[in-house]
């Protein structure tokens, strides 16, 4: 087992819990707790299906310490998070220190990396909750196609291929 610190649609009460619900009730995945990032990250929300970024840009301007929930998970959640996730095409799961009962501790997150700069400039965010922060479109009601994926992705990534 091992640890991931979810920040967006993951957390409880989000869109995408239902895969974390899952995985408790097989026994593939615990929940731990509350943590927080100990660096600042910018946590933002944008593409046309609002979605939740952590950027790999760590004490960037405006950023802050992100708030997000601890799961112990198997190698079988960790693979459906990966599947979510797109990792390693779309986000990049990455280990990051986290404060968590008081101490620093290295753990798994979905970061965005080669994402483009300008997203630097839109507001972030120290916790995620969808309904603050406009429509989340989750994947299954994104209309289908390669074309329509590339596009979503290049509104947040560098030379999207």
């Amino acid at each position: 087992m091992q640890r991931v610190f979810v920040y967006g649609t993951l957390k409880k009460g989000q869109p995408n819990h239902h895969l974390i619900s899952g995985g408790i009730e097989s026994g593939d995945c615990r929940v731990e707790g509350v943590g927080v990032t100990e660096a600042k990250y910018p946590l933002i929300v944008t593409t046309r299906y609002n979605v939740p970024f952590l950027l790999d840009a760590p004490n960037a301007r405006n950023a802050m310490n992100v708030e997000g929930e601890v799961y112990n998970v198997n190698d079988k959640m960790m693979d459906i998070l990966d599947d979510l996730e797109a990792h390693p095409t779309f986000y990049t799961r990455s280990q990051i220190p986290i404060i968590f009962q008081d101490k620093s501790e290295k753990m798994w997150c979905y970061l965005m990396k080669n994402f483009r700069q300008d997203v630097l400039q839109l507001p972030m965010y120290s916790k995620y909750d969808f309904k603050a922060r406009g429509t989340y479109v989750g994947p299954a009601d994104r209309p289908p196609g390669k074309e329509e994926a590339m596009a979503y992705r290049a509104e947040i990534k560098e030379n999207v291929s």
